[in-house]
């Protein structure tokens, strides 16, 4: 999907704050797509701009998936729909709830030359409030588990992906 305002549409459907993040994530992708092999630029920002429309489109309510599966009947690429299902630690976040790992099988794409993409991905995502305002990727996890609160499965999940999260984070952060 090249035009921005089908993606603008498309995430239209998201209720705030949730709207002003993913957007403001999706700029931030527009930002940085330079790093990528220009054959990955759109799809990257397409995903970066749809990257939570799985909150929009249950299925199974684990909003990766759901977002990945709503993107895929609807035409959208293998790219965009791996990037969707795995972003921001979203197999770490899976494992936490009992959900069956074969759940991402779906939407399986050689990792190798998307490292970058994903890792991009996962950085706008951390740096981003709810609200749409840049903040360190440890400001926002300790956002997140002060929204969610000690026994939630999403604080969980936060906690235990914290290395991964932060060093995607300090990748794209090096490299820039």
């Amino acid at each position: 999907m090249d035009n921005i305002s089908e993606l603008l549409e498309l995430v239209s459907v998201l209720p705030e704050p949730r709207r002003s993040h993913t957007l403001a994530v999706g700029r931030k992708a527009e930002q940085v797509a330079g790093h990528l092999p220009e054959a990955q630029r759109t799809e990257f920002i397409t995903a970066a701009y749809l990257h939570d429309i799985g909150y929009a489109h249950p299925s199974v309510g684990f909003h990766p998936i759901d977002g990945a599966r709503y993107l895929r009947a609807r035409g959208f690429s293998a790219l965009v729909t791996h990037l969707v299902a795995n972003h921001t630690a979203a197999r770490v976040e899976a494992e936490v709830r009992g959900l069956d790992p074969s759940l991402f099988s779906e939407f399986t794409y050689d990792l190798a030359p998307t490292a970058l993409a994903s890792d991009l991905l996962w950085w706008a995502d951390m740096t981003t409030s709810p609200t749409g305002q840049p903040v360190s990727a440890a400001d926002r996890i300790e956002e997140i588990r002060q929204r969610y609160g000690q026994n939630h499965p999403v604080t969980a999940a936060i906690t235990k992906a914290e290395p991964l999260l932060l060093a995607a984070v300090q990748r794209v952060e090096g490299s820039m």
